[in-house]
């Protein structure tokens, strides 16, 4: 049995997305039910306070990883200070507030393409952005999400993407 530590970051697997989709009776209702909690987001401690038992959750999702229907994203170890974007802040301009609705709508599309239906957690939290010094902030910070989940180049496509690039003569 995989004893997993509760940082640890859990994905679907093909073998779990497909389990999902045809409900497959090898899974009982508790490891169904984690399965589908897992987003490639939330750590295991996370996922372990959907339930009543934190301990047997964690033994769940550890059952899910042996039996090949999750695996563990090998994140960074979180440090004291956060991690740089991976494109230079200059190279963006924050977004106005008066086109919000667009920036949100373009970063959420692109999130869906780029991470597919890993992306909903992550749309969810752009949706809520009240104001532009809101999205830009969760913007950069998905980014860094992102290049945990794919790569450091998809991060700096989403992050280019998703906020505008300053003119080139501005320092």
């Amino acid at each position: 049995m995989t004893d997993l530590d509760f940082t640890a970051v859990l994905r679907k697997t093909e073998s779990g997305v497909n389990a999902i989709k045809i409900r497959d009776r090898a899974l009982t209702p508790r490891l169904r039910m984690l399965l589908i909690l897992v987003d490639g987001v939330k750590t295991v401690a996370e996922l372990s306070k959907s339930t009543t038992n934190p301990d047997e959750a964690r033994l769940l999702l550890g059952e899910l990883l042996n039996a090949g229907f999750v695996q563990e994203l090998d994140l960074p170890k979180p440090v004291a200070k956060p991690v740089p974007a991976p494109v230079p802040l200059k190279a963006v301009s924050p977004v106005p507030d008066e086109g919000l609705k667009a920036a949100i709508r373009r970063a959420t599309h692109l999130l869906e393409d780029t991470l597919g239906p890993n992306a909903e957690s992550l749309c969810l939290q752009i949706e809520r952005c009240t104001n532009a010094a809101q999205f830009n902030a969760k913007v950069i910070e998905i980014a860094r999400i992102v290049a945990a989940m794919r790569s450091e180049k998809k991060a700096a496509e989403f992050l280019l993407a998703a906020l505008p690039s300053t003119p080139a003569t501005q320092p």
